[in-house]
């Protein structure tokens, strides 16, 4: 088992001395907000799965996401029953293709392809892959939306509203006076329409795509049928910032900053009054409940060691009182750990 071997004192010691705006139109409807934050529970605990979107590569020894606006990849783990639809999607030659799903992380295998990522996201639902949307991360996430074509159409959720657009036909509004949100199922009614999503795969015949809903249109007394697609904001973005705390190590101050990037992921920081070398941690975060936020760090000074903190956010701060190292628990002193909100980012 691999311990970090730390100046001043060992890592037990260390731990006990440490504890010492948005726009409003493209925030997420309570569906997409609770279809997109669904409770998973890992080997370490549970936590809420989350809408990833980026650039996919897919094939034998190479299966990646790369988050949209990041440099970071993960290795992606598609459920065995997608990977056939998956792959027909996916051209030959690892070219990338743009892709949302919702699922979680977890610290990546210590053998196999996936070994060599930070971490593996598991994906609990393809929302769309598309070998035609190569420039997907330059548009904005988009709405909960249906869609067919012969004829062409499609509608779109906005708040308490739908917008049906048809060819040939202005766009036409109605409001929605019901919803009916379950697993795997969303129903939106109106005076005169029905909406229905069904989640299961689903191909445009029109595109080169894979979509994670199937869906059906009764409007005006007309039927319309077709693929959809859920919002894909990833409602858990309210957690990204840094974060910073200091506590004494007898006549040296010890300061902890901890940045979780919109990614998700992660970096902790150690640094010295004392001018000794800085340390620093990797790995990724992610919701974890109402107000709390599960950090794992993969890497110690780039070798693997995994570390989980779970904090609670109040007043601009996170708090924690344990870490979890490579299974073993630790407390943080009588205080726990604090940190501050910081602003800007720190790079």
């Amino acid at each position: 088992m691999i311990r970090r071997q730390l100046p001043l004192a060992p890592i037990a010691a260390l731990l006990l001395l440490a504890g010492c705006a948005s726009d409003p139109s493209s925030a997420p409807t309570p569906e997409e907000e609770a279809l997109t934050t669904p409770e998973v529970t890992t080997s370490s605990g549970k936590v809420q799965a989350f809408m990833l979107r980026g650039q996919v590569i897919l094939g034998h020894e190479s299966r990646s996401i790369q988050p949209c606006g990041s440099n970071q990849q993960y290795w992606l783990h598609l459920p065995a029953g997608a990977l056939p639809a998956a792959n027909a999607v996916a051209p030959r030659g690892y070219d990338p293709i743009y892709g949302e799903f919702i699922g979680y992380l977890e610290p990546a295998p210590e053998e196999g392809f996936a070994a060599d990522y930070d971490a593996r996201f598991n994906v609990r639902q393809i929302n769309l892959l598309s070998a035609e949307m190569r420039q997907g991360c330059q548009q904005p996430p988009r709405k909960t939306r249906a869609f067919g074509n012969e004829p062409g159409w499609s509608i779109e959720v906005t708040g308490d509203t739908v917008s049906l657009n048809r060819i040939s036909y202005p766009t036409e509004q109605q409001t929605i006076t019901s919803r009916d949100i379950r697993s795997g199922q969303q129903i939106y009614k109106g005076r005169d329409f029905t909406l229905t999503m069904t989640q299961a795969q689903c191909n445009d015949t029109m595109s080169d795509a894979l979509f994670g809903w199937q869906s059906t249109l009764t409007w005006q007394g007309i039927e319309y049928t077709g693929c959809a697609t859920l919002g894909a904001t990833d409602v858990t973005q309210h957690w990204v910032g840094s974060y910073q705390g200091h506590s004494e190590l007898g006549t040296t101050v010890l300061t902890t900053t901890l940045n979780l990037l919109p990614d998700h992921s992660a970096v902790t920081e150690y640094s010295y009054s004392d001018g000794q070398p800085g340390l620093q941690e990797k790995g990724f975060w992610q919701q974890a409940g109402d107000g709390k936020v599960k950090v794992t760090m993969a890497q110690y000074q780039g070798r693997r060691l995994i570390s989980e903190r779970l904090f609670t956010r109040g007043d601009g701060q996170l708090t924690t009182r344990q870490e979890v190292i490579n299974g073993e628990t630790y407390e943080l002193g009588e205080s726990g750990l604090t940190l501050d909100k910081q602003s800007p980012i720190q790079d």
